[in-house]
């Protein structure tokens, strides 16, 4: 996550930044590779959260990311190691300790146990970029670089970030023409790689085995793959991107994302994967060894669909529907996760491992969906609960595999199958007819997504005869594990669709709550304990208001 730095230059900034830019400047024999390519780890366990710790903190976390079990995190002006599975914190620095720094949002990028913090400058001139390496387990400052403006000439040379892996940090100096490896550890170069004549360099970006670069050469674009720890050339082609291209770097994978075009490259140069869009492409990938998982833009629904790509045969399947619907996809030791809502009408957001090759998902957690998904790994899941107060919450989980008899179980957040009421008989018939007399209403059932293992339908359509009176469509949006968990959806509903107001939930019942939406009269939702059902369609606020307590009455009832 990419965010903003600005500098507070002092004498002790310049003294580090000239001996930075000594270091820079002055080659040092290449050091053999010491960070093996990242082999596939132990899968994250399936089943249903259990809260591990929680913390609050004055701030947002633009940068988070897990050292195996140890997560550093960012917050305001202060950087922090903390145990991921027990929270206690291990060591912190404020940016004033780093020679300078006010960085209150930055990106972290780590190769093997050294992290790299990249600001880009907030002065005239954006587009350079000020480095701070660290050891991530320890919280050692390491070093620490500023770019200076661009055209400006030695010791204080204009630069741009690329990218971190196999030990090495790549940056770009457009004044001399060179991508330029720095060593992690100590911010000496390593390698460097020259543009070809009257070419510069547009983006780039590394893994912990490739270091890959896009070249503009007079309106032709050529891509440049290297051996990230040593600069050795594998392969340069040229390349046919439209509009401002990015290059992403996974699992040795190379993704040009440009226009209306997306193509991903192997290491060897093969071309695994391309898509032509009829308009723009907002598309992104994650590679593992098996194949890769692509999400883009459906031309004609104008939705996000997914493709899994097997590495070996270049199969492509596309997913679709609400499956292939990610929001994100992450590659975690060698493995792909994909985070997407369950259905468009459910309040839970599933985490799932995706089989590239086949496209198989098998969920791993389930989460509300205010709370936004911030970090994956096999010792914690860190989530982050909107929240307007100044101090806010971190939450972090780890997961109970549920009983084999009910696999359903994950995805369903640990609420067992009877809770979940069948939506067709919510409503008594004796209600119906009360509002709609001499009027029959059929039901057309709505199953909920296989991944909850349900026999009963999470949503019903309720059908009359003629075509005289309303159809009622009735869906449960969410079963909580508790009334609390029920709660904060409803609070949250209420205050998207309550314009900010989720004062607008009543309670005509001790045991019921109840928010009828502002924009439509006959929208209403009911709480009883952890079930969240909405009703829409009567026509009549009053009418949704009395089958929705009808309704409620039912769901006590079956309690």
């Amino acid at each position: 996550m990419l965010r903003e730095w600005r500098i507070r230059e002092s004498w002790v900034w310049h003294a580090l930044l000239c001996l930075a830019c000594l270091a820079i400047l002055a080659p040092a024999p290449p050091a053999p590779p010491r960070f093996p390519v990242t082999r596939q780890g132990p899968a994250i366990t399936a089943g249903i959260r259990s809260l591990l710790w929680q913390a609050h903190f004055r701030g947002d976390w633009p940068g988070v990311l897990f050292l195996g079990d140890v997560l550093v995190l960012t917050h305001g002006e202060q950087v922090e190691g903390r145990n991921a599975v027990t929270g206690q914190r291990l060591w912190s620095f404020g940016t004033s300790d780093a020679g300078g720094y006010t960085p209150p949002e930055e990106s972290l990028e780590a190769t093997g146990d050294y992290v790299v913090a990249a600001a880009r400058r907030a002065d005239e001139d954006p587009r350079g970029n000020s480095l701070l390496a660290f050891n991530g387990r320890t919280g050692a400052i390491l070093w620490n670089l500023a770019s200076g403006s661009y055209g400006s000439g030695m010791p204080d040379p204009f630069f741009s970030y690329l990218g971190v892996g196999g030990g090495r940090v790549l940056i770009e100096i457009p004044s001399i023409g060179v991508v330029r490896a720095l060593d992690a550890v100590n911010g000496q170069q390593r390698w460097e790689s020259a543009a070809s004549p009257g070419c510069h360099v547009e983006s780039g970006d590394a893994d912990e085995s490739v270091a890959a670069f896009l070249m503009n050469c007079g309106g032709h674009a050529r891509l440049r793959v290297l051996e990230v720890s040593t600069g050795r050339h594998l392969w340069e082609q040229e390349v046919f991107p439209s509009g401002i291209p990015l290059i992403t770097v996974s699992g040795r994978a190379i993704g040009v994302e440009s226009g209306n075009a997306f193509t991903v490259y192997d290491a060897d140069g093969r071309r695994l994967y391309e898509h032509m869009a009829e308009e723009t492409c907002p598309c992104w990938f994650a590679a593992a060894a098996e194949g890769l998982l692509v999400v883009r833009q459906d031309d004609v629904s104008k939705s996000r669909v997914a493709d899994a790509v097997d590495r070996r045969s270049r199969r492509v399947t596309p997913i679709h529907g609400e499956a292939g619907e990610f929001d994100t996809v992450e590659l975690v030791d060698g493995r792909i996760y994909g985070i997407r809502r369950l259905a468009a009408t459910l309040e839970g957001s599933v985490i799932v491992a995706v089989d590239p090759a086949t496209g198989k998902q098998t969920p791993v957690a389930t989460i509300p969906v205010y709370e936004d998904v911030i970090g994956i790994s096999r010792y914690a899941l860190l989530t982050a609960p909107g929240s307007d107060e100044d101090a806010k919450p971190l939450l972090a989980y780890r997961t109970v595999p549920p009983p084999v008899t009910d696999p359903g179980l994950t995805a369903r957040g640990g609420v067992e199958r009877r809770s979940w009421p069948d939506t067709c008989s919510l409503v008594p018939p004796a209600a119906l007819a009360a509002e709609f007399p001499k009027v029959r209403y059929r039901s057309l059932p709505r199953p909920g997504p296989p991944e909850l293992g349900l026999s009963t339908p999470t949503g019903c359509d309720l059908v009359p005869a003629d075509a005289e009176h309303p159809v009622l469509t009735l869906s449960v949006l969410w079963v909580g594990a508790t009334a609390g968990e029920a709660e904060t959806i409803l609070e949250a509903i209420a205050a998207k669709y309550g314009e900010g107001d989720s004062s607008r939930i009543s309670s005509p019942e001790p045991w019921m709550r109840l928010f009828v939406e502002s924009d439509l009269a006959d929208a209403v939702i009911i709480r009883v304990g952890g079930t969240l059902v909405r009703m829409d369609g009567a026509g009549d606020r009053e009418v949704a208001v009395r089958l929705a307590r009808a309704a409620a009455d039912g769901l006590r009832a079956a309690a």
